[in-house]
């Protein structure tokens, strides 16, 4: 028996895991996997306990310590996975009993140093006299915590997942031999956009997305809840933005333009509180979600619930049924910054994320503005040619709200004011204009843009279309062409003043009208991103990808996800 005079946290879960060849498993794949070949197969016992930061007094002050937090929502989580309720975790100070299995928590400054917040390390130790097997798992901060739980997971036998399984009946075995996994993310903002204006799923279906994206470690859900078809999100002071603005009496189905119909209405919205239960939900598993409200153009659900917010009377008077819609708000009148600014101000009370998303792409410059008076007075008495300019004074404007409120702005790169769709809109004189703290999330024009936007500063999200869109079909964009993205810009330079923050993929959702249709365009390609946004470039191997895909095709089946089968190869 070994006494331990430092703070410990116990948790007593139920069972624990399995792996064979962890390298041939885990999705992202780790940055590095050492293996005991000649060692024994690894099993856990039923009864494991975890421990947290011994011997480190000045990291655990009690059970309000982040690393207490992010410890006992990993135990909820294996507890839940193995079939055994979820038990908290307490802190004292003990001689220890002998243990089965110890899983023994501790920070790591040096791992943080050289890897970051989000490194980790699992080191299987099979000759610790207190126990049959410790697990020791060093963490860079508390935020390495469930990432490292998650690939735990992965070893495990898909019954893990499975909420139907006999988990008394299933053998947990970890591994073939010990292992030793060091594992840290290539980039820092890993991504996925979920777009519920143009169809609403409800937040079962958002928090089941939440799970799968913490078990690949991706830690930013980018959430689309305004568009022309739909406002998703209740608003206090504008009760008519859910009212009108999310509900439509019908929906165009197949492509653009089809003539063709659902024949029945579509609606939904999600209440403030369930808005901060699906943001604590999703932050107790790593993850942070950004809203996106799209503004100024993408506001036909606004302007139908709102007219003043548009140019002239012949705004839309209910939330269109098409989704090729060339609405805009009006960037003369102060009475939509008014609302922009009201409207932020609820949504930052929801959201504790930084940056907040304004969209600001696709505003159809020739059918929104070209020839409204209030726009040819307004570019008159400011000076400007081109109408490009006339968004950046809004987005200017928007920039400042934010900042005054003490968030970022995110857009698409039409904020740097580049015309992308040929609209005769000209291009923005940039420079200057728009505050270096806002983040470009690039998705469309020439690499130019993104190249200059770095060397004038700005950091960068990489969600470019050919490669990210998930709504594109299988034959456009297959798996292996969604695998073989590679974020980084050629022409980059490490000493440019702007950075590459990351990567993400998007789910746009026109033509994806419930959720076994959202599952089939999500995945596999959604994992192939995670693993391009986690696993260092050099690690990467679409071949290996697809032996580990066997692993998660499994998982999937387990969690009842409807993935596109065929279209793994």
């Amino acid at each position: 028996m070994k006494f331990h005079t430092s703070a410990t946290i116990l948790a007593t879960l139920a069972f624990l895991p399995p792996l064979t060849w962890a390298q041939e498993q885990v999705i992202p794949r780790p940055a590095e996997i050492s293996v005991d070949k000649d060692g024994e197969p690894i099993y856990m016992d039923r009864q494991p306990e975890i421990r947290v930061a011994t011997g480190n007094r000045s990291i655990i002050t009690g059970t309000s310590s982040p690393y207490v937090k992010a410890a006992t929502q990993a135990a909820r989580f294996l507890a839940e996975g193995m079939g055994k309720p979820a038990l908290p975790l307490g802190w004292r100070f003990r001689d220890s009993q002998p243990a089965g299995t110890l899983i023994d928590i501790q920070p790591d400054e040096e791992l943080r140093k050289q890897h970051g917040d989000e490194a980790y390390r699992i080191a299987v130790d099979t000759k610790y006299a207190a126990a049959d097997l410790m697990l020791r798992i060093s963490v860079a901060s508390p935020k390495a915590i469930y990432p490292a739980f998650q690939t735990i997971a992965q070893m495990l036998p898909p019954a893990f997942f499975d909420p139907k399984a006999d988990k008394n009946a299933t053998e947990w075995k970890l591994a073939d031999a010990p292992f030793t996994i060091t594992d840290y993310p290539r980039f820092a903002w890993r991504a996925f956009m979920l777009d519920e204006a143009r169809h609403f799923y409800g937040a079962d279906a958002v928090k089941r997305i939440i799970d799968t994206m913490a078990l690949l470690k991706m830690n930013i859900l980018h959430w689309h809840l305004t568009d022309h078809g739909g406002w998703r999100i209740e608003i206090k002071k504008y009760p008519k933005l859910t009212s009108v603005g999310g509900k439509r009496r019908d929906t165009e189905i197949g492509t653009w333009r089809s003539g063709k119909y659902a024949g029945k209405p579509h609606e939904g919205h999600y209440t403030q509180d369930q808005i901060r239960d699906i943001v604590a939900y999703a932050a107790d598993r790593g993850i942070t979600i950004i809203p996106e409200i799209d503004v100024p153009g993408h506001a036909a659900a606004a302007c139908a619930s709102y007219p003043e917010l548009k140019l002239t009377l012949k705004q839309p008077t209910e939330v269109p049924v098409t989704f090729a819609q060339d609405v805009a708000l009006d960037p003369t009148n102060e009475r939509v910054y008014e609302f922009v600014s009201d409207v932020l101000d609820e949504v930052i009370t929801l959201f504790p994320s930084p940056i907040i998303h304004i969209g600001g792409d696709e505003v159809r410059f020739n059918t929104c503005w070209k020839g409204e008076p209030a726009i040819e007075k307004f570019m008159k008495e400011k000076g400007y040619t081109q109408y490009a300019e006339v968004q950046m004074y809004f987005t200017q404007r928007i920039a400042e709200l934010l900042r005054q409120k003490g968030r970022r702005l995110m857009g698409w790169n039409e904020i740097l004011g580049h015309d992308n769709h040929g609209d005769g809109g000209g291009t923005a004189d940039t420079r200057g204009k728009i505050d270096t703290s806002s983040v470009v999330h690039y998705w469309y024009g020439k690499p130019s843009i993104a190249i200059q936007a770095l060397k004038d500063g700005y950091n960068i999200v990489n969600s470019v279309t050919d490669y990210t869109y998930l709504d594109f079909d299988y034959k456009r964009t297959p798996l292996s062409k969604a695998y073989s993205f590679e974020p980084a810009f050629k022409g980059m330079a490490p000493d440019m003043p702007g950075k590459l923050l990351g990567i993400g993929c998007q789910m746009w959702t026109e033509w994806v009208p419930d959720r076994d249709r959202l599952d089939y365009q999500m995945y596999p390609r959604v994992i192939a991103h995670a693993e391009t946004g986690w696993t260092q470039k050099e690690r990467k191997n679409y071949a290996g990808f697809l032996k580990r895909m066997e692993n998660f095709r499994a998982i999937m089946d387990a969690k009842g996800i409807r993935y596109a089968k065929d279209e793994i190869k």
